[in-house]
């Protein structure tokens, strides 16, 4: 089915960075409306969907130099660009009018907007410019987070939006290693040319100790959790960390982070086991 994988809806797994606020949220102001974040996250969901559809009309000529992007539907000529640009039109109009609505609260078409921009920001100009490229990539992770606070009417915290955007920098560091080892070349993506290999290893190994110091450092502190309970959700992220480095450093797995949870049910297991350790060291049930 062409017009589906044009909207890529595995890759709406992305987000759960919006769900990340919710349990914390929940215990420091109690029950939240549910109606706002359900209907939050599916217009958001549509919203990629149509970046995603107007992207592949953009890259059609890149895609099909890449191994795998090649088959993207524009790009294999399943779908005509014009086709595509209206489901990305139409996609974008509702996902718009859904955030604007007031069953969802004030604060999410603001982001919304600010996603679509940064966005077409990028596939325009930011994806070629080194180190930019993995700002703007690491941005819509953290725009993410940030439509979750606003979901459920949390105040977003200092620790919580320093320790979501060191995690948006390491997929998106992960992304770009990804591509690199695919060897694709500066031909699909021209910022490619200035990261080293040795550069790329040393970055992704300082981003994932800086991302365990800082949730550490959050749930020490933090009143949310019972007395000697802080730590509990503390190993499912560092064995989560050291199995991604594993995964992407060792085993030079092409897979973009997206494809690897998918794939890969240890990963599963381990957010699992994390989203555990949240509830019963916050006593949440």
């Amino acid at each position: 089915m062409p017009y589906l994988r044009l909207l890529r809806p595995h890759h709406w797994v992305k987000n759960l960075f919006v769900l990340l606020p919710v349990p914390f949220a929940f215990k420091a102001s109690g029950p939240f409306d549910t109606t706002s974040l359900w209907l939050g996250i599916f217009a958001f969901s549509l919203l990629n969907s149509g970046i995603y559809a107007f992207n592949d009309v953009v890259d059609k000529e890149r895609d099909r130099h890449h191994p795998v992007k090649k088959s993207r539907p524009v790009a294999s000529g399943e779908v005509h660009p014009r086709s595509a640009l209206l489901i990305s039109l139409l996609l974008v109009v509702v996902a718009l009018l859904l955030l604007a609505t007031d069953a969802v609260l004030p604060g999410a078409f603001s982001i919304g907007c600010c996603y679509l921009g940064l966005n077409l920001l990028y596939s325009w100009w930011g994806r070629s410019v080194p180190v930019l490229d993995v700002i703007f990539l690491a941005s819509f992770f953290f725009l993410r987070l940030l439509l979750g606070c606003v979901l459920v009417a949390a105040e977003p915290s200092a620790s919580l939006l320093a320790g979501g955007t060191s995690i948006a920098l390491l997929l998106a560091l992960g992304k770009r290693r990804s591509e690199m080892q695919l060897m694709i070349g500066e031909k699909h993506r021209s910022s490619l040319g200035w990261y080293s290999e040795r550069g790329m290893l040393w970055m992704i190994r300082v981003q994932a100790i800086i991302s365990a110091a800082l949730y550490t450092y959050y749930c020490a502190g933090s009143e949310l959790f019972l007395v000697g309970r802080w730590w509990w959700s503390l190993p499912p992220v560092y064995l989560g960390l050291l199995l991604y480095q594993y995964r992407i450093l060792v085993q030079d797995d092409p897979r973009s982070p997206v494809e690897m949870l998918l794939r890969s049910h240890s990963l599963q297991f381990l957010i699992v086991l994390w989203a555990v350790g949240v509830v019963f060291g916050m006593e949440l049930i």
